[in-house]
């Protein structure tokens, strides 16, 4: 796990060991923390929100960082054994609430600093891995261990709709960053992306392998450019492994390619200005990247799009077992 501040701060997760670090200090902070699950930095960069455990119970922890040398544990809430653990975990964009996802698949709204609960859902049957919110703040999407996805009206947290997936594959997706209202859904084998047009409920955009030689694992966009980057693991006629990051400004067209190191990629995270992209592979090796220069140029917002009918007719059943939302 890896999570990037405003003040420059990364921060990163291998098993039980916490490691703050500073790329303009010669300074790491080092912390051993029990069953760390998520973190993530605040809008502001002057805390840290960690998922971990005391003893069998999940904890949220709020750390203050002090400067580069120090951070203190400021307030913490106790969850109950049911929920296992705190798989996931995202601020709002003001600061004012930290949105958790348990292994009971439970959604959790907390106010900060006093983390009470604001508002508690539960829509999955199994635990929450991913939390996402649109640029808009018109929706929250969260996605279980079974690849189903629930995206919410945040202002209310009531279900917008449902995405089930037929397949039962695990599954990534984030939000375009200019518009708020497409959600691009990939599974990771065999590798498919949907693009989702929330308000309307309908697929306008699909993409699917009809082999098993790539798995995606993971998509992110760039809040810059709105390109797609599409981490993906490929096996070669050697019987090897290659890792890349495909660079896709739509569905049907790659325009940069990052070679990865053989550890390939766990976890990436873009710098907060979106100029730069940390990478974690298996080797518990952390790679920076320069991604975004100054005169880079922006793509469209919005993505190439078809209909429905011309998306059954391209890709028929298989694009069907997609057909599942409600």
């Amino acid at each position: 796990m890896v999570d990037w501040s405003v003040n420059g701060q990364i921060v990163a997760s291998f098993g039980q060991d916490l490691i703050i670090w500073k790329r303009t200090y010669d300074v790491t902070m080092l912390f051993n923390v029990k069953s760390i699950k998520s973190l993530a930095f605040s809008p502001d960069g002057k805390t840290l929100a960690i998922g971990c455990k005391i003893n069998e119970y999940p904890v949220l922890e709020l750390w203050k960082v002090v400067n580069s040398t120090k951070s203190l544990v400021v307030n913490g809430k106790v969850f109950s054994a049911d929920h296992s653990d705190l798989h996931c975990l995202i601020w709002n964009h003001s600061g004012s609430q930290i949105v958790c996802g348990t292994g009971l698949g439970c959604l959790y709204v907390l106010s900060v600093p006093d983390l009470k609960v604001v508002r508690k859902v539960r829509r999955h049957k199994l635990p929450i891995n991913r939390i996402k919110l649109s640029a808009n703040m018109r929706y929250i999407a969260s996605g279980d261990t079974s690849g189903d996805i629930v995206v919410y009206n945040w202002s209310s947290c009531d279900v917008y709709l449902v995405v089930c997936s037929k397949r039962k594959l695990h599954t990534h997706f984030d939000w375009h960053p200019w518009n708020g209202d497409d959600l691009v859904i990939a599974e990771t084998t065999p590798a498919s992306i949907v693009v989702l047009h929330v308000p309307s409920k309908e697929i306008v955009a699909y993409y699917q392998r009809m082999d098993r030689r790539i798995i995606i694992t993971y998509i992110t966009f760039s809040k810059i450019t709105a390109e797609l980057l599409v981490s993906v693991s490929m096996a070669g006629d050697d019987g090897c492994w290659d890792f890349k990051i495909l660079v896709m400004s739509s569905l049907n067209r790659v325009v940069d390619l990052l070679c990865i190191p053989e550890s390939g990629v766990r976890f990436v995270v873009w710098s907060p200005d979106g100029t730069r992209l940390a990478t974690s592979g298996n080797d518990e090796t952390l790679t920076i990247w320069n991604f975004c220069a100054e005169n880079r140029t922006e793509y469209g917002p919005s993505i190439s799009k078809e209909n429905k009918s011309e998306l059954n007719s391209k890709f028929g059943p298989i694009f069907n077992s997609w057909n599942c939302i409600k």
